[in-house]
């Protein structure tokens, strides 16, 4: 019984989100979909802006799920006001990526470590089975020297998701009301370049998702601005640096004064050298890094014709 009105309890929440959602738009649809998992509003934009951008410019039809609300990302303003406020600057920011949609869950930054693993799983879960991309960002949970965890559990969550979205005995009352199971060919994983090791090859290309490097050059001014629409996230960056400079008797000349012009070059600065350190060794002026996983992911060689 319990496990009948569980199953009817859930069967009724997805009934109601569809009314909200309506039908799944990548069912009728020709365009190719990507959905976007972020745990906050700027880590997909610093990590992977450009490519996405790329992809949407070339015609694909994207969508953003944005798992956490950064209420704390903020400098003297309350939980609730930096909430509000990094919500209306994220959608601007997506506008100008290209997504034609962004769903925010809510969730309370910094705070996902107390949130049941099954529950994110089976909410980006829904997103999958809804959109049903052909190509899915997600945060990559084994990248090193991410002090952000909430990256961490949406990346993890988000692997999950995206396998278990393929298998039928993954919460069978989505697929009563019309959200069939979904294999999503290609799998970005997205991290800033920071970790040393971060291009090295692990294991053999068919069972490991493999370093990929991509140009974003024709994208790169698109993912600035993107990027300098968080005017929120970005002010208090510039605060809390110009604070712990001061705190060890030092000083960055640009942040003096700090205003909208000083902050839009620290974020200036910030996207070129994440873009030259990314496209280093590499044929490319500017770039982003990726763990792939593509359509011979998991696939040995000696199956395929």
């Amino acid at each position: 019984m319990n496990f009948l009105k569980q199953r009817m309890t859930t069967t009724l929440l997805v009934a109601s989100l569809l009314l909200v959602f309506g039908s799944s738009p990548a069912a009728a649809a020709d365009k190719k979909v990507v959905l976007v998992i972020t745990a906050d509003a700027s880590d997909y934009i610093l990590a992977a802006g450009g490519t996405i951008a790329k992809m949407l410019d070339a015609g694909a039809e994207g969508y953003l799920v944005r798992v956490t609300n950064d209420d704390k990302d903020s400098w003297d303003l309350t939980p609730e006001e930096t909430a509000r406020r990094t919500r209306e600057e994220s959608e601007q920011a997506a506008k100008i990526l290209g997504f034609k949609e962004v769903e925010s869950l809510g969730y309370r930054a910094g705070e996902l470590g107390g949130v049941s693993p099954t529950e994110l799983r089976d909410r980006i879960l829904f997103y999958i089975r809804l959109y049903k991309p052909a190509v899915l960002f997600i945060p990559n949970p084994y990248a090193e020297y991410v002090e952000v965890l909430d990256r961490f559990y949406v990346g993890q969550a988000a692997e999950d998701a995206r396998r278990a979205a393929s298998l039928s005995n993954y919460q069978p009352p989505f697929a009563v009301v019309g959200l069939e199971t979904h294999v999503t060919p290609e799998l970005y994983y997205y991290a800033q370049p920071f970790d040393p090791r971060r291009r090295e090859a692990e294991s053999t290309a068919t069972f490991v998702p493999q370093p990929k490097a991509l140009d974003i050059a024709s994208t790169f001014d698109k993912k600035l601005r993107a990027a300098q629409a968080l005017k929120t996230i970005n002010h208090s960056t510039a605060m809390r640096i110009k604070d712990r400079l001061e705190s060890t008797d030092r000083r960055l000349p640009l942040l003096d004064e700090i205003n909208e012009e000083s902050v839009n070059r620290l974020v200036e600065i910030n996207i070129h050298k994440l873009a030259e350190i990314a496209a280093k060794d590499t044929e490319h002026s500017q770039a982003e890094e990726f763990h792939y996983a593509g359509v011979e992911y998991q696939i040995p060689s000696k199956y395929l014709q």
